[in-house]
């Protein structure tokens, strides 16, 4: 054996046993030992939070749109006709929109992300729809609704209200009209059933949500909450704490107007503000209750998102310091920029896309004014 081989071969201690990897270790420097444990732990440690962070996207349901939505009725198309047509006559005819080239405007660092309540028992018309943006450029989140009655060319199908288009043929079609529509390239989508709403809001201990004596009266003496036994507010204007039904119910309601809006008008700014009360529930818990809330929501939660897209988004929002921002909110159409119409036996918004895009792109991508712009 020459002296390198003896060099490498396990040393023997003085009763003739060989030093293992322990014994040699034991004789290194305190520090090394240290730095190595130290190392050590935190390696297991990163690996553990990375192995839990993708058992937690795994709970989503994973859908990009390949197949039809479930229950969707493909023979025929779905039209919401009102009762008494002849009533109607008054209102104008609408207007069908000018569609946009391409797939729609999208920037770096700017993630829009669409957030829909499916009503399944319809057959998944999605009547709440609302795009979260994640902007990392001015670390800002953002939250745009869109109205369900707004009228829309359908790619393949025939002109009918935005609140149709994923039942109609899923994600991608959503996505094609959101493109077409307002230039507006939808990066992924969430979507959850209102009835499992409930159980989000449940998990997070209720939330907390401003309405008036009006409206506490309405959900007591209807049946939009859903469980008759939480139909007890109590009736006074100002802020209520709500459970899961109670606060679905709120986001339902459209028979009670709230401030200067009514109708679909009022339920979509009751829907902004439950999302808002569930986002400020979500960022008052500790990180053990958040696990624990994750375990619940998650498996809710149908999205095309795959595991390292969610894992990027959540990384960088983080990093960037998003979810600590306040939400700022926007609701299209703008007041002054649609009038009820009448079209095909339906009642609809008939808007003006090209002035309400220009709002869109403002709001999500910072657009100045042209009189800004020359100045």
């Amino acid at each position: 054996m020459d002296k390198k081989t003896a060099d490498r071969s396990p040393r023997s201690t003085k009763d003739g046993k060989k030093e293992g990897f322990f014994g040699k270790f034991k004789k290194k420097p305190l520090w090394y030992r240290v730095f190595m444990i130290s190392s050590a732990i935190v390696i297991v440690i990163l690996l553990s939070v990375i192995a839990y962070a993708y058992h937690l996207m795994s709970l989503v349901n994973y859908d990009p749109g390949m197949d039809p939505p479930e229950n969707q009725e493909t023979t025929s198309e779905y039209f919401a006709t009102v009762e008494n047509p002849e009533d109607y006559t008054h209102l104008p005819v609408a207007s069908i929109a000018n569609d946009h080239e391409g797939d729609g405007r999208a920037e770096a660092g700017v993630y829009n992300i669409l957030l829909m309540g499916l009503d399944k028992d319809s057959g998944n018309l999605s009547d709440s729809m609302m795009v979260v943006t994640i902007d990392l450029n001015q670390k800002a989140i953002k939250l745009t609704s869109f109205m369900r009655d707004i009228l829309v060319p359908i790619p393949g199908h025939s002109p009918n209200k935005l609140n149709t288009v994923y039942r109609t043929g899923g994600i991608k079609l959503l996505k094609e009209v959101f493109a077409k529509s307002f230039d507006l390239c939808i990066d992924g989508y969430a979507a959850v059933n209102y009835s499992e709403l409930t159980q989000v809001i449940d998990k997070l201990g209720g939330v907390s949500v401003y309405m008036t004596e009006a409206e506490a009266e309405f959900l007591n003496t209807s049946n939009y909450i859903a469980d008759p036994k939480y139909r007890n507010l109590d009736v006074y204007t100002g802020v209520h704490w709500l459970n899961g039904s109670q606060a679905t119910g709120y986001a339902r309601v459209r028979f009670v107007d709230k401030g200067n809006e009514a109708d679909d008008f009022a339920r979509t700014s009751r829907q902004r503000q439950i999302l808002n009360a569930i986002y400020d529930q979500f960022k008052s818990k500790s990180l053990p209750e958040l696990l624990s809330v994750m375990e619940t929501v998650l498996p809710l939660i149908t999205t095309d998102f795959t595991i390292p897209e969610m894992t990027e988004i959540a990384t960088k929002s983080v990093a960037a310091g998003v979810l600590s921002s306040e939400m700022e909110q926007l609701r299209i159409p703008l007041n002054e920029l649609h009038e009820n119409a009448y079209y095909e036996k339906m009642l609809i918004l008939d808007i003006d896309f090209e002035a309400n895009t220009k709002e869109v792109h403002k709001f999500i991508f910072g657009d100045k004014d042209e009189e800004e712009q020359t100045e």
